[in-house]
């Protein structure tokens, strides 16, 4: 059985969050239905903002 690939696209936090406001990413369907509250979100910038691993985010 053949193992699964993945390809990471490095991607500038300004400009992910740039391209958040000017509604230029999309999140899939399948991620939409789990919202997170404003706390965590505020840490998830401030983790990678340090640099700390997060995992992956995908977008369209």
């Amino acid at each position: 059985m053949p193992g699964s690939t993945f390809q990471t696209n490095p991607y500038d936090l300004y400009k992910l969050l740039e391209d958040c406001h000017r509604g230029m990413l999309q999140l899939p369907d399948f991620q939409r239905s789990w919202v997170w509250d404003e706390d965590r979100i505020k840490s998830l910038i401030a983790s990678v903002s340090r640099a700390f691993p997060v995992g992956a985010l995908m977008t369209l």
